[in-house]
């Protein structure tokens, strides 16, 4: 499994798995012993993710 970090913050990690070719969302709850939560997307939830979170970004300007 070949992970890239694409985006990371204090909760919020956004991997690429090249080798399974998904998307993985990893979140944690930042607390002093953190419990993570991780996301496995393929191509068409990305999308379906993408679409979601620009109508929500639409919604709040």
């Amino acid at each position: 499994m070949a992970w890239m970090n694409m985006l990371e913050r204090e909760q919020l990690t956004v991997k690429l798995d090249n080798k399974d070719e998904v998307a993985l969302l990893e979140v944690n709850d930042g607390g002093i012993s953190p419990n993570y939560v991780t996301i496995r997307l393929n191509e068409s939830e990305i999308d379906e993710l993408i679409e979601a979170l620009q109508r929500i970004k639409r919604a709040i300007q």
